[in-house]
């Protein structure tokens, strides 16, 4: 299956999503998959036409006149109306590419696995990805501000207690079903009619349209919120990091988490076309390892990892 991973960066994240697209190379060098920037010409950041040689042959540049597609949709709070072109893919894209995976640009390919995705038989559904925090964190416990907060926001999004809700960071959609569906029209007229209904924007007016009905991926091929505060990583061995809350960890000055994870971003940035990305203050409060497994955290990380263990992935089960 003729298979594109597509990054959609706005000029802010352009760089990161370098660096994400530099990590998948890592760690899958010899994938046949093709690998697409696809964005607004104003986006495309100085520098990029002084990328390694051999990085830059592997990048796939399309840029696109989103404002004539997305029409009326407008970003919120830190996030730009880039959040909304993973809705275009399907429209955008070469016609010869069959299955289309976007990825966000504040991930990282930790490990190989990502060209996986190409394979998998999705049994019909436009979409495989895994399942959010705003589902997963129903099994911190109902007392949980945050676990109460989400339930309300799925509510309002008339799904039932137990639908399950994803991730959109990280999508493998099937172009044909995508298409069949219609997914784009229902989806973009819903935010239009009412953007107020949807929070999470794009995330949540393809949950609500989809009411769970999309390939279930394990968390190994998005790792993100919560999971980096539990002892899950070592067993689940991550194939896709996701540092979906603010600060980010190329934001040094701010970034309170794990060392390791700024330092391949400061790492890399120093020797890209940018490295003024790789700037650090001389003083900074990155942790050297993973925060302390309270109480609270390991009945979490217990009680997840029971659920988790139970779930028909299409990826396979998990055994943690």
């Amino acid at each position: 299956m003729r298979t594109a991973f597509c990054f959609t960066p706005d000029r802010a994240f352009f760089p990161a999503a370098v660096r994400a697209i530099a990590s998948l190379i890592e760690a899958e060098p010899e994938t046949e998959a093709a690998i697409y920037l696809v964005c607004e010409p104003d986006d495309v950041t100085p520098g990029f036409e002084r990328l390694a040689a051999p990085l830059r042959a592997r990048i796939h540049l399309l840029t696109v006149d989103f404002s004539r597609l997305a029409g009326g949709l407008a970003g919120r709070g830190r996030f730009s109306r880039a959040v909304f072109r993973r809705l275009f893919l399907a429209e955008v894209m070469p016609p010869d590419i069959e299955r289309i995976v976007s990825v966000d640009s504040d991930m990282l390919i930790a490990r190989p696995g990502l060209s996986r995705l190409a394979g998998f038989d999705f049994g019909g559904r436009p979409l495989a990805a895994a399942y959010d925090m705003i589902f997963l964190m129903d099994f911190k416990g109902a007392d949980d501000p945050l676990v109460k907060r989400f339930r309300r926001s799925r509510a309002g999004l008339g799904l039932a207690p137990d639908t399950p809700y994803f991730n959109a960071g990280l999508m493998a959609i099937d172009r044909a079903a995508w298409r069949r569906e219609r997914l784009t029209e229902r989806v973009t007229e819903a935010l239009a009619r009412d953007p107020d209904r949807y929070p999470f924007m794009e995330q949540d007016a393809l949950n609500a349209t989809l009411r769970g009905g999309f390939a279930p991926l394990s968390p190994r091929f998005n790792f993100m919120g919560d999971f980096f505060l539990l002892d899950l990583e070592r067993r689940l061995e991550p194939i896709v990091l996701h540092f979906v809350n603010a600060p980010k960890p190329w934001t040094f000055a701010a970034w309170k988490g794990e060392a390791r994870f700024a330092a391949a971003y400061r790492d890399w940035f120093e020797t890209s076309p940018w490295p003024d990305w790789a700037a650090a203050p001389e003083s900074l409060s990155w942790r050297r390892g993973r925060p302390p497994l309270t109480g609270i955290r390991r009945a979490f990380a217990a009680r997840l990892a029971g659920v988790l263990e139970t779930q028909p992935f299409l990826d396979g089960p998990l055994r943690l």
